[in-house]
């Protein structure tokens, strides 16, 4: 037998590595990393395990789908499955509670729909919704759901350069005089801009009407001249309300200045025997038009912050956020002056920039096409403007909600192509982006949607699914205390495409699979060995029926703590040759690991590169009944796990404890090892030692 060379591999905690590392024996992840790792995914610090299989649970209408999920409690959530012109909703049990009619969702909407559920209400929205859509559940049967517009309250109107009714801004300075002939000198300013002071010409108690006249028009003159104002605000002495001590003045802001808003002061600037007050009597405004409506379109999206709804991305303002009433999530008063009230929000005025999504942590996160932001207010409220802070200039996938997972944001760069770590930093009071698919960029990459799968049950650890632009599907298991994160692929058993992706709020994850233009809901279920299963009973010939959606299939059945098959099923049927059993067949694909390859590496660190051999492996096993190794590209070989001293009368009990395979074929530059199977079974391995000749 060959020596032992290297150490104990005993971690693949860095998952299947890009194919441009391979070779690169300096790169500290190389030793817990693979060449090839589908259908297994890593136990932190300890080998690697099989991925979980899928249940089928119903079909499903149309390849072009999107999925939104409804958590109601701990133990109850929905799944909404929306295909053109269709919502099925599943109950979290995995029966089809309804179908609810939606013509207003065509196939061009589905990949741009977004959605928010809380308690019994379901909010689906777009851009080219100008409403919205709302499902309500009843509670008393949740076989009933009632399809409605979303009910916004209060729409604020705002400016899209339209051409809308004005109101002039109006203002009066009311001035009181006493009878000691004091000179007047007054300045006025509009929105924090002064005028120099302007003299009355003599003494307020005996000039003529003319004098007070020639007075406004030189503040007039010097309200003009600011910098903000122009010939179209005027001011005149109201002579129908002047009295032996006391004068108003008119201040009226026309022209190019019409319907806004200005603040106005006046100071008497020579004496105290004279007062000035101004007066707001006419607020100016632009009436403008509601922010969303069928002319105009909807708002993209809506998520919660500070028990406030924030509706994003609106069509005709794509950097705009509307932020309800607290508690109040349909209300978007913005006329209000309550710190309580909603507020409408701005991160740019005029920009190319697109809010592409929200994301509530420690504080609120604004993700767009060109960069990334974050409101550095630790509370919103209506009278304090939000600090907006540009925390980096990446910009973010439309299609690709960013998720968060063990403190941090996960969100994918526009392009698709690299995922990045979004966490605040209290030093540099910022949001720090970091690249976490370095390594395995080569599955990691054309993402499409991603979510998070918490751990739970039997899992490991949780898990990262993402689902590519090509319908591969990838699961990453995030290690923190190693800042690695590694990347397995699920691969659809037969062949076929992933083409819709959801976690409800038991963490159980549904695929839309395609096989063979046959399109399927499925539900991953730990411990299940096979794809697009269903449960099946054997008769007293060993025949089970009932498989109709297996028809042409070659599959296998789990029954009894043992594989029989394979099998084709034909009229539903299939002969797996047990009696009266009840037990799961489905399709099944073969995992598989293939190690980095084995380069030897001389004292002084130089790398010798020539062929050379993996001989022999010394694996340790745990709860395994089906394991295949093979080595230096060679076909793997199925080993046999059964002792001398089983009982074969005895219900078959997994295997656990230590497996050597001497006699490994084959030589080749850069040797690898392969573990796999030629049929299905439990499937762990803790660690090996691989025999290599280099």
């Amino acid at each position: 037998m060959a020596r032992v060379a290297g150490s104990l591999k005993s971690s693949v905690n860095a998952g299947q590595l890009s194919q441009s590392l391979w070779g690169k024996v300096n790169l500290k992840q190389y030793y817990s990393g693979a060449k090839v790792m589908s259908g297994l995914e890593p136990v932190p610090q300890s080998g690697f395990t099989l991925l979980p299989g899928s249940r089928r649970v119903g079909s499903v209408a149309s390849s072009t789908v999107a999925k939104g999920v409804l958590r109601v409690s701990s133990s109850l959530s929905y799944t909404l499955i929306v295909t053109p012109g269709s919502i099925d909703i599943w109950r979290n049990d995995r029966v089809k509670v309804a179908t609810v009619a939606a013509a207003e969702l065509t196939a061009a909407l589905i990949p741009g729909l977004t959605f928010y559920g809380e308690a019994n209400t379901v909010g689906i929205f777009h851009q080219e919704l100008p409403s919205g859509l709302r499902l309500f559940r009843s509670a008393a049967d949740d076989s009933v759901w009632t399809k409605s517009v979303w009910p916004f309250g209060l729409i604020p109107d705002v400016d899209l350069g339209g051409v809308y009714a004005q109101t002039t801004d109006v203002w009066e300075i009311h001035m009181r005089y006493s009878s000691d002939g004091a000179v007047l000198s007054m300045s006025i300013s509009v929105d924090g801009d002064e005028t120099p002071g302007v003299l009355l010409g003599g003494n307020p108690n005996s000039v003529s009407d003319a004098v007070w006249a020639d007075f406004a028009a030189g503040l007039q003159t010097a309200v003009q001249a600011l910098p903000t104002m122009s010939a179209g605000v005027t001011i005149v002495d109201d002579l129908g309300m002047k009295r032996d001590d006391y004068r108003v003045f008119r201040i009226t802001f026309g022209g190019s200045l019409i319907g806004s808003e200005y603040e106005v002061d006046a100071q008497v600037l020579n004496t105290s025997a004279i007062s000035a007050l101004p007066v707001h009597t006419q607020i100016g405004e632009t009436e403008g038009e509601p922010l969303i409506s069928v002319a105009r379109g909807g708002f993209a999206g809506m998520v919660l912050f500070q028990d406030r709804a924030c509706y994003f991305a609106p069509k005709a303002k794509s950097m705009a956020i509307a932020m309800s009433r607290i508690a109040e999530y349909f209300d978007l008063n913005i006329e209000s002056t309550a710190d309580n009230a909603a507020r409408l929000e701005a991160l740019r005025s005029e920009t190319s920039d697109l809010i592409y999504h929200l994301v509530d942590t420690t504080y609120l996160l604004a993700f767009s096409n060109e960069a990334e932001y974050f409101a550095s207010n630790r509370t919103i409220e209506r009278n304090k403007n939000l600090n907006w802070v540009r925390a980096s200039e990446i910009g973010s996938k439309k299609s690709c909600r960013p998720v968060t997972l063990e403190g941090k944001v996960y969100f994918v760069s526009a392009d698709g192509g690299r995922l990045y770590s979004f966490a605040y930093d209290a030093v540099t009071e910022m949001f720090q982006p970091e690249p976490v698919n370095d390594l395995n960029d080569d599955l990691v990459s054309d993402i499409r949607l991603m979510a998070v799968q918490k751990k739970q049950g039997d899992m490991r650890s949780d898990r990262l699914w993402i689902l590519r632009e090509d319908g591969r599907l990838i699961c990453c298991v995030i290690n923190r205390t190693q800042e690695i994160m590694a990347a397995v692929e699920w691969p659809v058993a037969g062949g076929g495409t992933v083409h819709g992706l959801a976690v409800d709020g038991q963490g159980q994850v549904w695929l839309t699979i395609e096989r063979a233009g046959v399109i399927a809901e499925e539900v991953l279920e730990e411990d299940l060995l096979f794809q697009h299963s269903a449960a099946a009973t054997t008769n007293a010939d060993g025949i089970a029926s009932g498989l109709s959606v297996l028809n042409g299939k070659q599959v296998w059945g789990f029954f009894n703590n043992d594989v029989f098959g394979p099998v084709t099923v034909s009229g539903g049927e299939a002969d797996f040759g047990i009696a009266s059993e009840t037990g799961v067949a489905g399709l099944w694909q073969a995992p598989v690991y293939e190690s980095m390859p084995y380069v030897r590496v001389l004292g002084n660190d130089d790398v010798v590169r020539r062929p050379g051999k993996v001989c022999s492996g010394r694996f340790y096993i745990e709860d395994t009944a089906s394991i295949a190794i093979g080595a230096n590209g060679q076909t793997v070989k199925d080993q046999p796990l059964n002792r001398t001293g089983d009982d074969l009368e005895a219900d078959k009990v997994n295997f656990t404890g230590h497996l050597t395979v001497c006699g490994l074929k084959g030589a080749t530059m850069d040797p690898t090892i392969t573990v796999s199977q030629v049929r299905p079974g439990a499937l762990t391995v803790r660690d090996y030692i691989p025999g290599v000749k280099l």
